[in-house]
């Protein structure tokens, strides 16, 4: 259990008048209690979703699948458990999930005074679920408010994501070293991930941008077919979740020696980079920082890029604070955030580079590291 997140929610549920809440966030979930699911699969035929949370008098109870549930009071939980998988009866996991909401809610239709709902990521069905078995409360939605609270991390979350950066780290690493004319995308990629699968002793949730040559100046994109050639750039936006935690980090190599005009370009993308880490501290603005790595690429006589300029990292792989051009949000203390400004050339290619790094009292930490031999 997360005890700096779980306070964080009773203080922001009493500010609001608040006595009860229900959760269906995957990430409210993970940030409150540290368990996630598995996802290498996609949505479950067997499940009605991510499990859901009730929080009352300071105390969360989960409802979730006979698949999730053993994981789950194996992280300590307190769970209603309901029927997902059976061969003894047709699958029904979201009209059961619905008697689970009832038993847990059992005795409560007097209940009187607002409760706090995630409608985003909860069905239809349950929501009637929610407002048959309590008649008389009024309904709040926590959609947005729970996003800010997670922005600030507490130190075990920082650990889970030191641990997940290190394997992005290692990720560039094997990219780095694996470089070799005629090796395709896909066949770098399949590398890689076993690779790293191995070393975890795991299988590894990712998203990836794995992209060559020309496909460089697209932005990004899954791995394919294409075949690597001398001077070729191979971009590798690499995001895996461990335990829960997602982490996050970009470079773009060469396979031998690169084009002139690209060399160029990331040496501009680099110092773009420079500039936004150097910059970080508490209290600066995050469309403060997104604007300077966008100037740094426009001074240096480049097209600026389309993307964002950086990104939250945890318990979803882009949370608070976004660094972009609306977002008035100033840092602090215990944010974690990736920075990844880039240049796209039509016809040559495009460079982006990526770090992560936690805001400090007085500045930052960077706490990736595939490039500090730059």
């Amino acid at each position: 259990m997360n005890a700096v997140a779980l306070d964080r929610l009773a203080q922001h549920l009493r500010s609001q008048g608040l006595k009860a809440a229900l959760l269906s966030s995957p990430a409210t979930i993970a940030w409150l209690t540290g368990y996630a699911p598995p996802i290498q699969s996609g949505p479950s035929p067997f499940e009605a979703g991510p499990a859901l949370g009730w929080w009352e008098d300071n105390r969360l109870t989960l409802v979730a699948s006979n698949l999730e549930s053993g994981a789950a009071k194996a992280s300590g939980l307190r769970v209603i458990e309901y029927v997902g998988y059976t061969i003894d009866e047709p699958l029904a996991p979201t009209h059961n999930m619905a008697r689970g909401l009832g038993e847990l809610l059992k005795g409560r239709g007097t209940f009187r005074g607002k409760v706090g709902v995630e409608l985003a990521t909860l069905s239809a069905e349950l929501l009637t679920r929610l407002g048959e078995l309590l008649p008389q409360a009024g309904l709040y939605s926590l959609d947005g408010p729970l996003d800010g609270l997670r922005a600030v991390k507490s130190p075990t979350e920082i650990d889970r994501i030191r641990a997940v950066v290190r394997v992005c780290d290692q990720a560039q690493v094997y990219m780095r070293d694996h470089l070799h004319e005629g090796k395709s995308e896909i066949e770098l990629w399949g590398e890689l991930k076993g690779h790293l699968e191995v070393e975890i002793g795991a299988r590894l949730a990712v998203l990836v941008d794995l992209v060559a040559g020309m496909r460089t100046a697209e932005i990004g994109g899954s791995p394919g077919g294409y075949r690597f050639r001398p001077g070729d750039p191979v971009m590798l936006d690499f995001v895996p979740r461990l335990d829960g935690y997602w982490g996050d980090n970009t470079d773009t190599r060469f396979v031998g020696r690169p084009k002139p005009e690209l060399e160029k370009v990331r040496g501009a993308v680099r110092e773009a980079l420079h500039r936004g880490v150097a910059a970080v501290r508490p209290g600066l603005a995050a469309r403060d920082l997104d604007r300077l790595m966008r100037t740094a690429i426009a001074e240096a006589g480049y097209p600026v890029y389309p993307h964002h300029s950086g990104h939250g990292v945890g318990v979803t792989y882009h949370e608070e604070p976004r660094i972009v051009p609306y977002n008035d949000l100033p840092l602090e203390p215990g944010m974690v955030i990736a920075l990844e400004p880039g240049v796209y050339l039509p016809d040559v290619g495009g460079v982006r580079l990526e770090d992560v790094v936690l805001v400090t009292a007085d500045g930052c930490e960077v706490l990736t590291h595939h490039l500090t031999s730059d």
